[in-house]
């Protein structure tokens, strides 16, 4: 496969755990005051974790390292994992497939989609004091097994091998998923094949990663002269006093794409990948573990080249810097040479090494020393090198490319972006140099219409969708300047859970605000109307029936506000105006959306009818294309007729000209006539129709809901009766009694109008409003169905008894307002009855109703309902793992909480 032409490489997401920190925030602020976050154990720690007496209490004792909390806690069920399987698992193993997924969560491709190929490169750690590990120690102490599947077992969960390929598992993800191991330089090595992946095609997104957690943590060592370990506990790096390295526990993963469809996909950019060089010392060295200055050249060398830029457009260096008196002097030297090949400039090009703030985590080194390249390129701080006092003597520093800040300076714009070298070295003589660049200015947004103010999330659990609330709370209270459409987006794009939750608001701080309510009312039955919450199904999805309204419903402007905002709403309902204009000549937009239209055009049966239909026909395409496909369908009266489009029986064509010609029949044959809802059983109501001359039942609502309809004088009559005896009642707003004998004199019309049409067999459930059948799949219409359902009373009662039966998790209302809905909610308490509009009520209840679905655990196509947004990825809190205990073995000693780092949210 060819390259492309451009061949930079974003990077768009990032996790980690660092000895004092776990976010971007937390580690830049140690990283810019250069604190040294390594952990000097005390005796008691010492003690506690069974370092004997002798040993820590000896001159040449050695007690620090860089450490992570935590280590034993892991969400095994949010990985599929059994307690047994987790706690035959490294920690370490476990900690990198938290910080995968929330590396992938972070650039907003957690779960692979559209086709695109998510690969996996990752290395794994081993102590750099002892041979000592979780296999050895913990695992192979415990009961096991000593059967063959029990041994695969422990091997799997502890065998560097598997490390990428159970994150390609356990997250579902289809690219080349591959372990990468040269020592210290691996996680480096790990970056730059993952964006060679990227390059090639070989994967869309690349995760590269690396975990270095060891066990035991708490431990020490006993210094050797001539060993790399530091004799003070303290990482000097380039510094005079430079006594050797101090190790250190860490997780890290990035996730990487081609610069330019991140760009077009409007991906958060963190940093550029310009270029890399990796090679290997060869036999030129004295031995195996040794340095070699030519080698380490040769790789910046490579990687400059592979970047096209010069080294004097470098100014800052990410050096492996491990602190040892004779390495940083053969590192100083590889890159005086390889920058010297392209400039005679001194004191430009600052140096750092990340070593000197959290220790040497090995195989996790180079990430880190990436990590914080890329913070600094973001934030334009030349940061102070940790522990520096003056440099080594075997430096040459002044007549150097080079310079060590001791304190934070500004790093300026230039006439290029700005761009650092990071630099990973291991033993054995892989070298490894990368060339990063600051991050492109975002494009200018382009948005069309205002985000609607819905931001979702979830968990696995109660428990965790409540952890996720309070952390998006607190964020948003500490943000409250974030650009709302960004907010929405991005937690749109994330993966959804069965606990579900949707709040909705206009900024950040009602949002804070919302959520804030909502948990202090956790437990409760309902929290506040701005917060929604559900369960998704477990297994199957979730169903959804959609329920037509019919004519008593429309006002003039009635599709106004969704014609506005979506795209599909337009492009349907034009597509019917063009039908209506050619067939009769006149228009349907004028009353759909002009909001000051004259009121009786929508109790004109000829308009009223066929603006209906079009307006129940481009929701039906909204819903469809926002990912809501109904397993059932039912009508109320006309809304039979878009119901039965929708289930595939009627064109829109035919739906068309069917409801505007039995409109204008209606309304040049039929007398004028009245129907009043009245609020009493289907007794009370029976007994009123045959009371009075003319009077029917037309139509049974609910058990208390009723329409009686008949000539104006029998319903004016009925208006009086039901005053005087104290029955709640409500003249509809029409102009014929439909479901009377007064359309008898337009059926033989419509039949002969019906007998024309070709009716295809329906494609999802229908449910008749003549008796409530559901009729399945196959199912055909004909011209007899639609006479009787013009003619006889509409049964919407036993419609809802039967959506009830098909145990639906939410109704639908396509129409105009929320009668049915109303309808529904009595009759079916247990199922959510959601409007698409409501009077006056612009878009609101459309995204109250998204909200709704998605808690029933709908998929819903969240880029078609946020599209013309401009919204961005952007950073939001990490998923809270529900963690518990899954150790096996000699317990981990806890180190006091005061050591722990700040968590960002």
């Amino acid at each position: 496969m060819n390259a492309p032409a451009d061949a930079r490489v974003a990077v768009i997401g990032m996790a980690f755990r660092f000895p004092g920190a776990d976010t971007p925030e937390e580690f830049w602020r140690a990283v810019r005051i250069g604190r040294d976050c390594v952990r000097r154990f005390t005796e008691a720690e010492l003690e506690a974790a069974g370092v004997p007496a002798e040993k820590y209490r000896a001159d040449d004792f050695v007690g620090a390292s860089g450490i992570l909390h935590d280590i034993a806690g892991f969400d095994a069920p949010f990985f599929g994992m059994s307690v047994r399987e987790a706690r035959l698992t490294d920690p370490q193993h476990r900690m990198f497939l938290e910080c995968a997924y929330h590396a992938l969560e972070d650039s907003g491709y957690p779960r692979e989609r559209d086709g695109l190929r998510t690969g996996v490169f990752a290395t794994t750690g081993y102590h750099l004091y002892t041979m000592e590990n979780y296999l050895l120690n913990n695992v192979l102490k415990s009961p096991i097994g000593d059967d063959w599947l029990s041994r695969m077992q422990v091997m799997v969960g502890n065998y560097t091998d598997f490390t990428a390929t159970r994150v390609s598992f356990r997250l579902d993800l289809t690219g080349p998923a591959v372990s990468v191991q040269t020592g210290c330089s691996s996680s480096l090595v790990a970056l730059q094949t993952a964006a060679q992946s990227v390059v090639t095609g070989d994967s869309d997104i690349a995760l590269a990663g690396a975990t270095a957690v060891h066990v035991p943590q708490v431990l020490g060592y006993e210094y050797v002269k001539g060993s790399i370990l530091s004799k003070s506990g303290r990482l000097r790096a380039f510094d005079a006093g430079a006594d050797g390295t101090v190790g250190g526990t860490g997780v890290a993963a990035v996730v990487l794409k081609r610069l330019d469809r991140a760009v077009a996909d409007g991906d958060t950019i963190h940093g550029v990948i310009r270029g890399w060089g990796v090679t290997n010392d060869g036999a030129s060295k004295q031995a195996y573990t040794a340095p070699s200055a030519a080698g380490q050249r040769a790789a910046i060398r490579r990687a400059l080249e592979h970047a096209g830029i010069g080294a004097d457009t470098v100014g800052y260096l990410e050096t492996h810097g491990t602190g040892t008196l004779k390495g940083d002097p053969i590192e100083f030297e590889g890159a005086v040479s390889a920058y010297r090949a392209d400039t005679d400039r001194t004191g430009y090009c600052a140096l750092g090494s990340i070593k000197a703030n959290i220790g040497h985590l090995d195989v996790a080194s180079g990430l880190a020393s990436f990590i914080k390249t890329l913070l600094v390129l973001k934030h334009g701080v030349i940061p102070p090198m940790a522990n520096f006092s003056e440099p080594n003597p075997a430096l040459d520093l002044d007549n150097s490319p080079f310079y060590i800040p001791e304190t934070a300076r500004p790093w300026p714009q230039g006439d290029t972006p700005r761009r650092a070298g990071v630099t990973s070295l291991g033993v054995g003589g892989t070298n490894v140099h990368v060339i990063v660049e600051q991050a492109p200015e975002p494009a200018p947004r382009s948005a069309t219409v205002a985000p609607p103010g819905i931001v979702v999330l979830s968990g696995q659990s109660e428990a965790a969708r409540t952890a996720n609330a309070e952390a998006l709370r607190d964020h948003l209270t500490r943000h409250p300047d974030m650009n709302l459409a960004d907010l929405v987006t991005t937690a749109a794009g994330r993966i959804h859970h069965r606990h579900r939750l949707a709040v909705r608001g206009t900024d950040p701080a009602s949002l804070a605000a919302a959520l804030d309510s909502w948990l202090a009312g956790t437990g409760a039955p309902a929290g506040p109307a701005a917060v929604t919450t559900g369960e998704a199904p477990r297994e199957a999805r979730a169903g959804i029936a959609f329920q037509f309204t019919g004519q008593g419903s429309p006002y003039p402007g009635m599709a106004q506000p969704l014609y506005e905002r979506f795209t599909v709403v337009r492009d349907l309902l034009n597509t019917c105006e063009r039908h209506h204009q050619r067939l009769y000549g006149s228009s349907l937009l004028d009353v759909l959306l002009d909001p000051i239209a004259d009121r009786a055009t929508t109790e004109n049966t000829r308009i009223a009818q066929p603006a209906l239909f079009a307006l129940q026909y481009a929701l039906t395409g909204l819903w469809r294309q926002a990912g809501i496909v109904p397993d059932a369908v039912a009508g109320h009266s006309v809304g039979e007729y878009a119901a039965l489009c929708a289930a595939g029986a009627l064109s829109v064509e035919d739906g068309l000209r069917l409801t505007a010609e039995r409109g204008r029949l209606m309304q040049e044959h039929c007398a004028p006539g009245a129907m009043a809802a009245v609020s009493a059983d289907l007794r009370t109501a029976e007994n009123l129709a045959a009371e009075i001359a003319g009077l029917e039942l037309a139509v049974v609502n609910g058990e208390q809901r009723h329409v009686l309809a008949g000539p104006v004088t029998a319903v004016d009559r009925l208006s009086a009766l039901l005053e005087e005896r104290g029955i709640p009642g409500q003249r509809l707003p029409v102009t014929r009694a439909f479901h009377t004998a007064l359309m008898d004199p337009v059926l033989d019309k419509f039949r002969e109008l019906l007998d024309g049409v070709a009716f295809r067999p329906v494609t999802t459930g229908f449910v008749s409003g003549l008796d409530g059948r559901l009729h399945e799949p196959g199912w055909v219409p004909d011209a007899d169905y639609f006479v009787r359902q013009t003619r006889e009373p509409v049964r919407y009662d036993a419609v809802l008894r039967t959506l009830g039966d098909t145990g639906p998790a939410a109704l639908v209302e396509l129409g105009p307002h929320t009668t049915l809905s109303g309808l529904a909610r009595t009759a079916l308490p247990t199922v959510r009855a959601v409007p698409t509009l409501r009077r006056g009520a612009g878009t609101g209840p459309f995204w109250d109703a998204v909200a709704r679905l998605h808690c029933t655990g709908a998929d819903l196509a969240w880029p078609v309902l946020l599209a013309g947004t401009g919204g961005r990825r952007t950073a939001l809190p990490g998923y809270r793992f529900q963690h518990t205990d899954h150790w096996t073995g000699p317990r981990p000693t806890v180190v006091p909480a005061g050591q722990q780092p700040l968590r960002e949210p």
